[in-house]
């Protein structure tokens, strides 16, 4: 009896397919592995300094009473201001926060940082409330006639602000900025009321301040870090897990094109695509401010779905490094002119190429300012915001990049 060995048409194709499947899924994994393939990355390890002000400033964050009787350090309703007297027992109170954060103001400081994906820092709002702190002691102390005191707390929340960027991300110099904001105010409030013994101690302590400022490039270099480690991660997981990681929902097949996007992206490519935009931004940094200054040419061009989702907002950043610092190069200014009665050169203008900010006299009124963020000098003329609020904008606060028109001091600034 003879057997036919040949195998039917639906036999042959079944064979077919299960040589290709497994190829396929074996090719698959291949190009996968091939397109994560990332070189590896070394992060520097920093030593921490003992003993760290990071680290002693969470303890005074600790020792903030916020409320006492009616007195609140920041009430709900600035309107609504408790008497003098319950808000010196607020501030009695306080003493040994202010104390331990004076402590901290004379130690190093260095942000810990894992450069972890999702590393918190509650430690930020904490410094933040540590400088509202210091500027409601500053108007206590004002406010009780003790003016001396009260410069010295405005201009410690200054100094914090100064410290706290070291070290760390681009939200750290933000925050930094934001104490340094409230010490300024609380300072320019009291600036009228000082002896000249008090303006000589409080503008030399401010001139001490200003070498100490973490460069912005530093803090483009922690991102970068930050970013490449964060890649490699997402080199090691799966597209939806990556998408968590970045807070995106994957569930009932929500952003799947994106995951798929992932996939087939190579890492390595993502890896050179960051480390070019960070370099172009670390060289800008290096550069004094010029208005208009843009993003990178690299993130003008159309990126893969990875850096799109890590980099940051940066395209402001450099103009409000370049306000912050005008902003105080003015308060200086302030402080020095009743000492010398002319303006000291060595308080330069960030907006105008670094050249001594502008002073004009009539009679027995001055007007200092800075050329503002559109680099024209306007003789003085206060710039108005264009998109802010109402009550801002009557007051002629902080001019946007975009605005036209001078930076006054007392205008412009606090």
């Amino acid at each position: 009896m003879s057997t036919d060995k040949r195998f039917t048409r639906a036999e042959r194709a079944l064979i077919a397919v299960g040589i290709l499947i497994p190829s396929l899924v074996l090719a698959g994994i291949a190009v996968n592995a091939r397109l994560n393939e990332v070189p590896p990355l070394a992060l520097p390890q920093h030593t921490m300094p003992v003993p760290n002000a990071h680290d002693t400033l969470r303890v005074a964050r600790a020792q903030v009473v916020s409320k006492r009787g009616e007195a609140e350090l920041t009430p709900r309703d600035p309107k609504v201001v408790a008497s003098l007297e319950k808000r010196k027992a607020l501030l009695a109170a306080n003493a040994t926060a202010i104390a331990t954060l004076r402590q901290a103001l004379a130690q190093e400081y260095r942000q810990p940082i894992t450069y972890d994906i999702n590393q918190n820092f509650p430690e930020y709002a904490e410094q933040r409330e540590l400088a509202r702190l210091l500027a409601f002691a500053s108007r206590v102390y004002a406010e009780s006639g003790s003016y001396p005191e009260a410069a010295r707390c405005a201009t410690d929340a200054i100094a914090l602000g100064v410290k706290v960027p070291r070290g760390g991300a681009l939200i750290g110099m933000l925050v930094g900025y934001a104490c340094e904001a409230m010490g300024r105010s609380a300072l320019a409030e009291v600036a009228p009321k000082l002896d000249a013994a008090t303006l000589k101690t409080t503008l030399a302590r401010l001139d001490a301040l200003e070498p100490q400022r973490w460069p912005l490039a530093e803090t483009f270099e922690v991102e970068r870090l930050w970013s490449q480690k964060a890649i490699r991660d997402m080199a090691k997981q799966s597209p939806a897990e990556a998408l968590r990681s970045l807070g995106y929902k994957v569930e009932e097949g929500e952003n799947r094109w994106l995951m798929w996007r992932i996939f087939l992206t190579s890492k390595r490519q993502v890896a050179e695509t960051n480390n070019r935009y960070y370099a172009e931004l670390i060289a800008s940094a290096k550069k004094p401010y010029q208005n208009g200054v843009g993003l990178p040419s690299v993130q003008q061009q159309q990126l893969d779905p990875i850096n799109e989702m890590l980099f940051p907002v940066f395209a402001g950043i450099q103009f409000k490094q370049a306000t912050n610092h005008t902003e105080a190069n003015l308060l200086r200014a302030r402080l020095a002119l009743p000492l010398t009665g002319t303006p000291d050169p060595r308080f330069t203008d960030p907006f105008g190429q670094d050249q001594p900010l502008r002073y004009k006299k009539d009679g027995a009124k001055y007007t200092l300012y800075s050329v503002g963020p559109d680099g024209d000098d306007d003789g003085g003329r206060a710039g108005v915001p264009r998109e802010m609020a109402l009550a801002k904008r009557e007051r002629g606060r902080i001019l946007g990049a975009d605005d036209e028109g001078d930076l006054v001091a007392g205008i412009n600034t606090y």
